[in-house]
């Protein structure tokens, strides 16, 4: 489309037309020596989409996880899993979506990365042995990196927030935001380190400049309000491998604070400085679990019974008496244990001006939302106003044609013909033409009744009976048509005193009573060819002016169904292939207004192109009313592209578009792709879903996993 169209009309429409498509992107097996995984539980409803894969299937005990495959929970469901080789588990809550990103041996290390986009996790890492092992976390707005640890980390679908509580152990967190344009130093980095007993809250990658400022001591009525009973059922029964981690910490500080009189917490926001604030710590630690219990009784996540055995599981493995679970012991969390008074002051004041900040950013987009709101207002009224001057010019066009229609009749009438029917009309007002003036057929008039007793009877008593009635007004259609079938829809009005009639010529097709305002509606059945059809009304014998049916085409054969096609448009050139997307027998009742597509390939292919598609002669949409646009979202491993096209009204072009037709084959649209130079010969391009509906909003075709129409999946030549 030409940079002059208006998107603001394409992006309403989509708005209003399309619910959007959810694509969780993994990131393909790299050139290096892989690992696996293995899903040892399942609980409900989870499956499992294979790395490059658009079906998902069904998980089992059991079940081999490669690198870029991703999991999946429903409400109520659970999952755990294991990497195979290092016995690193992971528990998955309930309405997760989780991708094994990397499982790789790369040199002397292991790597071992996962993407959490929704839900929650618990995850148990063993001690990495190796200088090169890492394990990370990802999730929308931060990455975890983890050495020997045990953590809970949740993500809001919606707004990417991440939420995350160290156990034990270590979490490395650290958000990156982009510098643009600035490509001399492409990324910002911040980083802090979590330590046990404290968690996190993000929001968002640059909503803090200092990400240390949003820790804080464990809150577990927010941890255990976010949690699963099956990841509140992990984390209790793991207390004794969270003991043994978190007393191997608090000797070592004790050792630090004997060595230097203050312990290394990096640049943790927790400050050891002597032996009463690393006791306070111990203290929390000691109590974590207890508190987690006590706070899943009350907000009732577990029934009781079933927690007394969790809690006898858990205690059943550890020795120390003093450290098993004890409700009657549990204290609450020191919530200043660790922390500085004076940082916590100036964190306090940072995190009053982020709470102001937020408040505005929000008042402002409330603002913004109040002029979108009275802007769609002005142009609904806008609108409103425009239908009512296209009313009043319709009636006028009516009046028009009533006043043509009369000097028409006019003309065919005798100079006592025309003198009868202007008194006639003068006496009774009718704006219709009469074919007569005479009044003996009308009422008796008595002896003196004649002409005039006649002629004033007659129209007062049947005046429609003796006029030629108005021509009919056509609705629909408006354009000319093409049918497969020959089945035609026909829609007309005309005044309940006359009856409208559909021609063929000289020939009657049909006919049926006038409704007045209410739209008449003709089914009519036509053989192969070409039609020129007209209707007019009829009253008494007298017929109005004929009015032009819009051409009707009647196809040989049957329609075929509608559908959409991918296919590679030639070969390679450069590092540059093509795609074209094909709309194929979308007539009748799957005649359309707007069109989206989604593109799923690896990231060996990237379209590269301006999301605004310039406007090619010849495709579907190809007009002045109309745009196109293509928008890739990268993922780390694959690439989504989507394709959205619609037409849209203007002030000036209201009422005036409709739906689209395409009998036979016609180009939706070719997609350039470019090819990364490590690229294998071949690639898999997925066309995984597909939504076309008309103007009204109702869907005439739909592609998709679990849809009449399966999603279509080629292999392209890219060398």
């Amino acid at each position: 489309m030409g940079s002059s169209k208006s998107f603001l009309s394409l992006f309403v429409a989509f708005s209003m037309i399309f619910s959007l498509l959810s694509v969780v992107l993994s990131e393909p097996i790299q050139a290096k020596s892989t690992r696996t995984a293995i899903i040892v539980n399942v609980k409900g409803n989870v499956t499992v989409k294979k790395s490059g894969g658009s079906k998902s299937y069904t998980a089992y005990g059991d079940m081999t996880l490669n690198q870029g495959d991703v999991i999946s929970t429903g409400a109520s469901s659970s999952a755990v899993v294991r990497i195979a080789d290092h016995d690193d588990e992971i528990t998955i809550g309930d309405n997760a979506e989780v991708s094994v990103t990397d499982l790789a041996n790369e040199g002397s290390g292991k790597q071992s990365k996962v993407s959490s986009w929704a839900g929650s996790m618990w995850v148990k890492v063993k001690s990495l042995v190796g200088a090169e092992d890492e394990f990370e976390v990802e999730t929308p707005t931060a990455t975890m990196g983890v050495k020997g640890t045990q953590f809970y980390t949740g993500v809001n679908p919606v707004t990417g927030e991440t939420f995350v509580v160290v156990g034990a152990g270590a979490v490395l967190t650290t958000t990156t935001t982009y510098q643009q344009p600035d490509t001399s130093n492409p990324q910002n980095t911040n980083t802090t380190l979590l330590l046990p007993t404290q968690q996190i809250n993000l929001t968002g990658r640059d909503e803090i400049t200092d990400v240390a400022t949003k820790t804080e001591i464990i809150d577990i009525f927010q941890l255990v309000e976010r949690s699963s009973p099956e990841l509140l059922e992990a984390i209790i029964k793991n207390k004794a491998e969270i003991d043994k981690e978190n007393a191997e910490f608090i000797e070592k500080k004790k050792a630090e604070i004997a060595e230097k009189n203050k312990a290394d917490t990096g640049n943790s926001a927790l400050t050891i400085n002597d032996i009463e604030t690393l006791n306070k710590i111990s203290k929390n630690l000691d109590n974590i679990i207890g508190n987690i219990v006590k706070t899943a009784l009350d907000q009732k996540k577990i029934d009781p019974d079933k927690m007394n055995q969790i809690v006898a599981d858990a205690n059943a493995k550890i020795i120390d008496i003093d450290k098993k679970i004890d409700l009657n012991k549990v204290e609450p969390l020191d919530r200043t244990a660790g922390l500085d008074p004076e940082k916590e002051k100036q964190k306090q004041a940072e995190l009053e001006k982020l709470k102001a900040e937020k408040e505005r950013k929000l008042a402002e987009q409330k603002r913004l939302e109040q002029e979108k709101l009275d802007k769609y207002k002005a142009i609904l009224d806008a609108l409103a106003k425009e239908k009512q001057r296209l009313q009043e010019a319709n009636k006028k066009a009516e009046e028009e044609a009533a006043k043509l229609a009369e000097a028409e009749y006019l003309k065919q009438l005798s100079a006592a013909e025309r003198a009868a029917y202007e008194q006639n009309k003068s006496n009774n007002t009718s704006t219709t033409p009469p074919q007569t003036g005479s009044g003996t057929s009308g009422n008796t008039g008595g002896g003196t009744g004649g002409s005039t007793g006649g002629s004033t009877g007659g129209s007062t008593n049947n005046n429609n009976s003796n006029s030629v009635p108005q021509v009919p007004a056509l609705i629909s259609p408006t354009q000319a048509i093409t049918s497969a079938n020959g089945n035609i829809e026909l829609k007309l009005r005309a005044a309940t005193t006359s009856t409208i009639q559909i021609m063929n010529g000289t020939t009657l097709l049909a006919s049926a009573p006038g409704q007045g305002e209410t739209d008449v509606v003709f089914n009519i059945s036509l053989a192969k060819g070409i039609y020129n059809l007209t209707a007019q009304t009829e009253r008494a014998g007298k017929v109005s002016m004929a009015v032009p049916i819009p051409q009707i085409t009647v196809g040989s054969s049957p329609a075929s169904p509608a559908n959409i096609t991918i296919s590679q448009a030639g070969g390679p050139s450069g590092n540059i292939i093509n795609l074209n997307l094909n709309l194929n027998d979308f007539v009748d009742a799957s005649q359309f207004y707007a069109v989206e597509a989604h593109l799923v390939y690896n990231n060996s292919l990237s379209y590269t192109g301006t999301s605004a598609i310039a406007d090619v002669q010849g495709t579907v949409f190809d007009g002045s009313n109309m745009a196109e646009t293509l928008t890739q979202h990268a993922g780390s491993t694959q690439n989504e592209l989507i394709y959205a096209a619609s037409q849209f009204e203007t002030t000036a072009t209201t009422g005036t578009i409709n739906n689209l037709s395409v009998s036979g084959q016609k180009l939706l649209v070719t997609i350039p792709l470019t090819v990364n130079s490590t690229a294998s010969n071949t690639a898999v391009v997925d066309l995984v879903y597909v939504k076309i509906v008309n103007k009204t909003g109702a869907t005439v075709y739909e592609l998709g996993s679990s849809l009449p129409n399966a999603p279509k999946s080629i292999s392209v030549t890219t060398r």
